[in-house]
């Protein structure tokens, strides 16, 4: 796997939280409804087999929330190991905070071209990191 793909995970780590945060409010909204919703069956189940199918789904969301944060936190250890500040601000931006270059081009307020130069320098020296990691 290279650099930009061992990186590149952060960024799909956003939209999956995302949609687990979801899925808990929408298991939460049905767990204390007392209608049902358009196409819904009635079951006519007790309000608690509704919170605690509520308390699973949640309980399902929360591990694997965990198991993304544990990814985010190893990834930002890597970034952590670049020596150049400059170059670890951009990964960090772009990678995790899930910025376009543009954006992080004008917050370090570099041009957009300079930032994709940075880069390439970036992820040559998170690949060196990957390389020397023990197994």
């Amino acid at each position: 796997m290279t650099a930009k793909e061992w990186l590149g995970r952060a960024r799909k780590l956003r939209l999956r939280l995302s949609a687990l945060e979801d899925s808990k409010q929408r298991a939460y909204a049905r767990a204390v409804s007392s209608t049902a919703g358009l196409g819904e069956r009635v079951s006519g189940g007790e309000p608690g087999d509704k919170l605690a199918a509520y308390a699973e789904v949640s309980l399902a969301a929360d591990r694997q929330i965990e198991k993304l944060e544990q990814t985010r936190a190893e990834i930002l250890q890597v970034i952590g190991q670049v020596e150049d500040n400059t170059l670890a601000t951009l990964l960090t931006e772009y990678y995790v905070n899930d910025k376009t270059w543009e954006e992080v081009a004008v917050q370090m307020q570099y041009s957009w071209r300079w930032v994709r130069r940075l880069h390439v320098r970036a992820l040559e020296q998170v690949q060196e990191i990957l390389d020397n990691r023990p197994c």
